[in-house]
């Protein structure tokens, strides 16, 4: 949830909890007003009564005749003085609605030529079910009215005050490290954008600058590494093929040979590492994935029989993904020769391609290995095999990453393990 809705969720919410309240609140301030109002009404009435009492009315058959005339006004005789005067509410029949309705009643004692009577004087009431539904609707109506303001003022938000916020995202999810040009950020006059995008500046140059030492620093290395590696071996062949070279000798130059071979593999394998952490652009076309596997198959077939190793392949006639043909050469070939090199003696090496996934499988140890401990880069432990660099996953994964692919391992009984490429 974005944060301009996140914001109104709540304004909403505290304003449903306000207006709810607020509805029963109003209620009860403005039946208590109202009840207020008709009980002074009565109050004035029963003034009125009294006068006319003391000044008009003659006998009895005078209060009778007053109650036929006005049935909200009634007297009834007591034996005794009755109560002080009360006010209550008093459901009654009203013959001109033809409903019962509820009536605000005041009953009082007085005297009338001596004798005590028990004052009731009725006024008609206002439904309260009517009166609190009225008070619901225009809450209702005003409640619709805020939300509505509050939507226009989120839009109204969203496309003025928070301009500045939103051209800054666009332009960090644009924003590559090797682009020529830095970020122009949107000038604004509010001040937490500007703290933001002055953040972002220094946040941006600095790691640009580095970015800068860093790609320098790599390319100067492997430079520097290649050429004095590519004459170590280069003597190294001369001095083998040179006459008079005793077998002692040959002896030691043989694991010399080995080792700038595997120097020489674990300076490109770092290189290439580096070009794809730093996120440099390689340029994507589109690969047949179905030849490129056919086409590593069959440059490893010698070391697959060499091994002992029977291959079992299921692809698709072909599969144009959109991706770095080099990229997908070193991972094609990083996959199978993993598959090759962790393998056991008669084993079976399976590759499997559909149009979503790119599995293979080889034969190995009987128990699954530790899967967050076979991409990670020179990782310690017997499931490293000799001679290896211990990079081939490592760069997988991150060739992976930068296709868009997901790269995982997966292990079934017995001894068979999996690493899976999904595609898309």
């Amino acid at each position: 949830m974005k944060l301009l809705a996140r914001t109104t969720v709540i304004f909403l919410l505290y304003a449903s909890v306000v207006a709810a309240a607020g509805t029963f609140v109003y209620y009860g301030f403005i039946r208590k007003i109202y009840y207020a109002y008709v009980d002074r009404t009565l109050s004035r009435r029963k003034l009125r009564v009294d006068k006319a009492l003391r000044l008009h009315l003659r006998t009895p058959a005078d209060l009778e005749f007053w109650h036929r005339l006005d049935h909200n006004v009634e007297f009834k005789a007591l034996a005794t003085p009755g109560p002080p005067a009360r006010y209550s509410v008093r459901m009654m029949y009203n013959e001109l609605t033809g409903h019962v309705v509820p009536y605000r009643q005041l009953a009082a004692p007085v005297q009338f030529q001596g004798r005590p009577y028990r004052l009731e004087l009725r006024t008609t009431m206002l439904d309260s079910q009517e009166l609190l539904a009225r008070i619901v609707q225009a809450g209702a109506l005003l409640f619709g009215a805020l939300l509505v303001g509050l939507l226009v003022l989120q839009h109204v938000l969203a496309r003025r005050l928070w301009a500045p916020f939103y051209h800054t995202l666009g332009q960090l999810q644009r924003y590559k490290l090797d682009q020529p040009e830095p970020v122009h950020l949107a000038p604004t006059r509010i001040p937490e954008f500007k703290e933001l995008n002055m953040a972002l500046g220094r946040v941006l140059g600095r790691n640009r600058r580095i970015y800068h030492r860093q790609k320098e620093f790599t390319e100067n290395a492997a430079h520097e590494l290649q050429t004095p590696l590519a004459i170590l071996r280069t003597k190294l062949d001369m001095l083998v093929q040179a006459p008079g070279l005793t077998e002692e000798q040959a002896g030691h130059i043989e694991p010399l040979l080995d080792v700038t071979q595997r120097l020489t593999h674990l300076s490109r394998s770092l290189l290439l590492l580096a070009h794809l952490d730093q996120q440099l652009f390689f340029p994507t076309e589109t690969v047949d994935l179905a030849g490129t596997i056919r086409t590593q198959l069959g440059q490893l077939r010698e070391q697959l029989a060499g091994a002992g190793l029977a291959l079992v392949t299921d692809l698709v006639d072909g599969l144009p993904v959109a991706a770095n043909r080099s990229l997908i050469d070193i991972l094609v070939s990083n996959l199978l020769s993993n598959a090759i090199r962790h393998n056991v003696p008669g084993g079976e090496v399976r590759v499997t391609l559909t149009p979503r996934l790119l599995t293979v499988e080889n034969t190995g140890r009987p128990r699954a290995l530790p899967a967050d401990q076979l991409f990670v880069r020179f990782r310690p432990g017997p499931e490293r095999a000799p001679g290896s660099v211990g990079l081939g996953l490592a760069i997988a994964r991150q060739i992976c990453e930068t296709s868009g692919f997901l790269l995982s391992y997966h292990y079934t009984e017995p001894g068979r393990h999996q690493m899976r490429v999904r595609i898309g």
